[in-house]
C-alpha cells in the first residue's frame, strides 16, 4: 500500500513542479534560461517535503 501511495505522490510532484516551471515561464514571458536545473530544485524541494509528510503519517499509524 506504501509503494503506491509513494508512487502517485511521486507523480503528482512532477507534474506540479511541470505545471510551477510552465507559470513561471508564462508570466515571465520566456523560456528559463537554466530550465532544467530549476524543475530539479523545484521538485527535488516538494519531493522533500511531501515524502518527509508521507513519512511522518506512516509511521504515526
Amino acid at each position: 500500500m506504501e509503494i503506491l501511495v509513494f508512487s502517485l505522490n511521486a507523480i503528482f510532484v512532477y507534474l506540479f513542479s511541470d505545471w510551477i516551471i510552465r507559470k513561471l515561464e508564462e508570466k515571465r514571458g520566456a523560456a528559463l534560461k537554466y530550465r532544467q536545473l530549476v524543475f530539479f530544485v523545484v521538485f527535488l524541494t516538494l519531493v522533500m517535503l511531501t515524502f518527509q509528510i508521507m513519512k511522518s503519517i506512516f509511521s504515526a499509524v
